[in-house]
């Protein structure tokens, strides 16, 4: 369900801020005029253990009630990404980016994949320019953390309607390896898409069964976009790296001339961000469940 998706968010969000929660939940329309510690932990076990059900409208009204409250704890600079994830979620694009550039501004360090989620709302208000910025810092902000820990080697392509990365990983993950990627990245407005060669255990083990042989590895080629994932095809002995990579800059380099843009949303319902930003934008150490496939 989607409102345990963005749970999932907004806890991790606050074991990065490096903030323990305790038990108990204050309204915060009554709180004290002066803010404390305790009134910093009531609002982080709010969010880590909701008394009701953790929807993204309850995210946000308990993010932006302690914002009001507490506008001077340096809390709330997490609180406003709370806020802005949840409002994403609950298809308010306006005081998604309101929040952004809050937390921003309060100080704020975002991840590329909270980058991503930004440059998709400022689009869904009209910000093309800023939104491609976003995009881009996104991305860029990917390989700086891949070249920082040596994890891959990294090379670009200027092709016609942007810019293809490769990367390929130097330390992959033991069962889970992805062991090359490729992303797409358009020079105007438009969203990301990206190929990645890795493991698919659950596959070989699924094929084992079926066939009644052992099936000790079995390596994928994945095409990945903001709104789709779709096997290309099984990566044989016979085929080489080389041949993958001319295949895979060349499938990607056509996306460019046609790439996805944002999609419109009804009014209310979940505003259509990257679900497969982690897979898109792999880094070691980071595993998706739904690659073990």
């Amino acid at each position: 369900m989607a409102y345990s998706r963005f749970a999932l968010k907004a806890v991790s969000a606050l074991i990065a801020s490096g903030i323990s929660a305790l038990i108990g939940l204050a309204p915060y329309a009554d709180a004290e005029p002066a803010c404390g510690l305790a009134d910093a932990t009531r609002y982080q076990n709010a969010i880590a253990a909701p008394t009701e059900e953790g929807s993204p409208a309850y995210f946000l009204r308990t993010a932006e009630a302690f914002i009001a409250a507490c506008p001077d704890r340096f809390e709330v600079r997490d609180a406003h990404l709370v806020a802005a994830r949840a409002a994403l979620d609950s298809g308010r694009a306006d005081v998604s980016a309101f929040h952004y550039d809050a937390a921003l501004a309060a100080g704020a360090q975002l991840s590329p994949s909270a980058r991503m989620d930004q440059a998709v709302v400022l689009m869904a208000t009209g910000e093309q320019a800023r939104g491609r910025e976003a995009r881009n810092l996104a991305v860029s902000g990917w390989l700086a953390s891949l070249d920082a820990t040596d994890a891959a080697k990294l090379a670009s392509y200027k092709v016609s309607g942007g810019t293809i990365y490769s990367v390929r990983y130097t330390h992959p993950d033991p069962g889970l390896a992805v062991t090359a990627l490729w992303m797409a990245v358009p020079t105007g407005t438009g969203l990301p898409s990206s190929i990645l060669i890795r493991n698919a255990p659950q596959r070989a083990a699924w094929r084992s069964l079926r066939e009644g042989t052992d099936v000790a590895e079995l390596i994928v080629a994945e095409r990945l976009s903001c709104r789709s994932a779709a096997l290309l095809g099984e990566v044989t002995d016979d085929i080489s790296l080389e041949d993958i990579d001319r295949g895979a800059i060349s499938e990607l380099a056509a996306y460019l001339g046609d790439p996805d843009t944002l999609l419109s949303t009804d009014k209310g319902e979940p505003i259509a961000a990257c679900f497969s930003l982690n897979r898109m934008m792999h880094v070691p150490g980071q595993s998706d469940p739904s690659m073990l496939r």
